[in-house]
């Protein structure tokens, strides 16, 4: 088997080696291989070309919104379990700096430790993200 490959090798590059000759022997060398550097940069730009795509940085703005409502309305419903409470702050506390990424708003939210000032900047970003639209105004109570 292996024989047989290295025929095919040979005579491959027998082939190869006949047709450069065949075209110094014409004085068409230089034609033969601007020709082939012409197909090699067809082919290098068909494949950037296709690796070219657009790939987005984030997820769409419009998930995101569907997701800060949705964790919104959890996390402000009482009645949890500590686990449960735990789980979706993380939770609502990721999309609500990722709305505010999306929407220019600086935030701390990923900074603080829990307690009073994560619970203000919380409020503070849930206003801005009013203000914005991508929150639903408070109802009056």
């Amino acid at each position: 088997m292996r024989s047989g490959l290295v025929t095919v090798g040979v005579l491959l590059l027998a082939l190869v080696l006949l047709r450069v000759v065949c075209a110094a022997l014409r004085g068409d060398l230089g034609a033969w291989r601007s020709a082939r550097a012409v197909g090699r940069l067809a082919q290098r730009a068909r494949r950037r070309r296709r690796g070219a795509e657009v790939v987005p940085l984030g997820r769409p703005v419009e998930q995101v919104g569907a997701d800060l409502r949705r964790l919104h309305s959890a996390f402000h419903r009482g009645g949890m379990r500590f686990a449960k409470y735990e789980g979706c702050r993380l939770a609502y506390d990721r999309v609500l700096g990722e709305a505010a990424d999306m929407a220019g708003c600086p935030h701390l939210l990923a900074v603080l430790p829990p307690g009073d000032e994560l619970d203000r900047e919380r409020e503070r970003v849930e206003w801005l993200l009013v203000q914005h639209g991508l929150l639903p105004p408070p109802y009056a109570v």
